[in-house]
């Protein structure tokens, strides 16, 4: 070992690292998943919609995905709220999570763990840069425990009729246009 030499890192000037996301999701399907993160929608600067809990997921390619659960409010319906609980109750089961004595410790849990989920998909109409545009968002919409089946089926998909496209497109432009099909340009899967 008389070849090492110190790293001297005292003397070591540090650059910024440029971080580059150039993340790709992954459509709908099956696939076996890791739990990346957990994170909800207070974390989301100037975000007024609905609260919920939302788990980065990648899948076995390295592509990306994101299982939302909407969180529970008072004014939930009790088929609603019972509905919230169980989704969510049947995904941690289903990461291995055994122990829901605490909501948040639960939740934690099921970071990097392995699970299969099947996602579906819906299309939607939205305008962008004065244009109708069709868009279509990837949903979580169940899971089995790493290791059992699952099986993705197309019937669950939600895709906008012509009718309802043609609809959004004539009420949002003066010449009856074509809408422009978005899989998705800010890198978000909805």
């Amino acid at each position: 070992m008389n070849n090492v030499i110190a790293f001297n890192l005292a003397s070591c000037q540090v650059k910024p690292t440029k971080v580059v996301e150039n993340k790709k999701y992954f459509n709908e399907g099956a696939h076996r998943c890791q739990i990346l993160s957990l994170s909800n929608s207070s974390q989301r600067a100037n975000y007024m919609g609905a609260p919920y809990i939302e788990f980065d997921v990648v899948n076995e390619q390295g592509e990306y995905g994101r299982a939302k659960f909407w969180a529970v409010r008072e004014t939930d319906s009790p088929k609603s709220k019972e509905w919230k609980i169980n989704t969510l109750h049947e995904f941690l089961t289903n990461c291995g999570v055994t122990d829901f004595s605490n909501d948040i410790d639960s939740m934690k849990q099921a970071v990097s763990k392995w699970i299969n989920i099947c996602f579906t998909f819906e299309e939607y109409m939205t305008m962008k840069d004065g244009q109708p545009v069709k868009r279509k968002a990837v949903r979580y919409r169940w899971s089995s425990a790493d290791g059992k089946k699952i099986k993705y089926d197309p019937k669950y998909n939600k895709p906008i009729s012509p009718r309802d496209e043609q609809e959004y497109i004539e009420a949002n432009t003066m010449s009856g246009g074509s809408a422009v099909t978005v899989e998705s340009d800010d890198g978000l899967p909805f």
